[in-house]
């Protein structure tokens, strides 16, 4: 008798760990405002920010969701911030074209805050016989002398469905 009580409180443990364990799995998962004292941007629902120091990225991000059948390994959407003090404004442009299969939108945006150059691409790209939707944002800082890339990529069978976490991401991101 006294060993299921034993067993029970310890089934009874185990429920609460667990549950505690699926609720912070969950805020992962949640909105989040990014921020440093570079840039700030929002992570949209459905993505997690995992805390890496050797990723050699400013920010990364995957989606909670993989692809199917030859993608199942493959998160359907992933992002990642480079930042760089060498690379200039047009050669940083110029590589994304060069990079991608097909280029279907550009547009270097007139209103950016003074001191600063930004510029809006979105691309097809295949990387292992895997389809991308690729999205990028570049902003040159002249007072910071850094180029920062903002790229999105999304498994291309799953592009309308991140439409607008894609939005949400690009919109957001913004330099102090």
């Amino acid at each position: 008798m006294e060993i299921l009580i034993i067993g029970g409180v310890l089934v009874l443990v185990m429920v609460i760990i667990s549950t505690q364990i699926k609720k912070s799995a969950e805020r992962a998962f949640e909105p989040e405002v990014i921020e440093t004292e570079d840039f700030r941007l929002v992570k949209p629902e459905g993505f997690v920010h995992p805390i890496r120091d050797d990723s050699g990225y400013a920010f990364e991000a995957y989606s909670k969701d993989f692809g199917e059948r030859d993608e199942r390994n493959i998160w359907r959407a992933q992002v990642y911030l480079t930042v760089s003090a060498n690379l200039d404004f047009a050669s940083a442009c110029k590589n994304v074209r060069q990079e991608a299969d097909k280029v279907l939108a550009e547009n270097i945006l007139q209103d950016a805050s003074e001191g600063e150059k930004m510029c809006l691409i979105e691309s097809e790209k295949t990387e292992q016989e895997v389809e991308f939707c690729e999205f990028r944002k570049i902003i040159e800082s002249k007072k910071q002398q850094k180029t920062y890339d903002l790229q999105i990529l999304v498994l291309k069978a799953f592009r309308d469905s991140y439409a607008g976490r894609i939005n949400e991401l690009i919109n957001s991101f913004c330099l102090k």
